[in-house]
């Protein structure tokens, strides 16, 4: 292991003790363009016309991605323009999400130290979830993911049951690059009652 390599690991070490979140994120220069095409194809997960809330938000180039008819809120670390909410999904408290349809999560979930308790608050509040996520099952090198900054380890099965315990039932489901990506939706009685 190289030294950058070795103080991302012990960094990450840190923060997954303290429960803390990678400041990388604050600063726009640590927002890779390389994640376009990944935010190309999880447009393609969101449902027309519906309330976007995107979780990471960064460059913000979901917008110019979104089907006909959406809106969008942009969310993250620090105010990036255009109406963000300012949350640190890491904190202690989450706000309320209400008045939105869709939480995306492109390149996030990885750096949530307890992905079920976001889950958990978010599923008060929006039917449908889209999300990429660095399963273990493609990216099984626990070295290796804490190299990245990524606080947890979970297998496609793993996040699959902890969506289903907050009655999402996976609607669509494909592979970009090492990552999956998610729709996750309630099920019909759920929209209902």
């Amino acid at each position: 292991m190289n030294l950058p390599d070795l103080r991302t690991w012990l960094r990450t070490s840190i923060r997954r003790w303290r429960s803390s979140t990678d400041p990388r994120w604050a600063d726009r220069e640590s927002l890779l363009p390389d994640w376009h095409p990944r935010t190309t194809e999880i447009a393609r997960l969101i449902p027309p016309n519906t309330r976007v809330l995107e979780f990471g938000a960064g460059r913000l180039n979901l917008i110019g991605c979104l089907p006909e008819g959406c809106s969008y809120t942009p969310c993250d670390l620090v105010d990036r323009g255009r109406g963000t909410i300012v949350c640190d999904l890491n904190g202690p408290e989450l706000p309320s999400f209400a008045g939105h349809d869709v939480a995306v999560f492109s390149g996030v979930l990885e750096y949530v130290h307890d992905v079920e308790r976001l889950i958990a608050h978010l599923s008060r509040d929006f039917p449908v979830i889209v999300a990429s996520y660095a399963v273990r099952d493609l990216n099984p090198k626990r070295r290796k993911r804490r190299m990245l900054g990524w606080v947890n380890d979970h297998s496609a099965a793993e996040i699959e049951d902890i969506l289903a315990r907050y009655r999402y039932r996976c609607g669509q489901k494909a592979v970009w690059q090492t990552q999956a990506l998610y729709r996750f939706e309630w099920t019909q009685a759920d929209r209902l009652g």
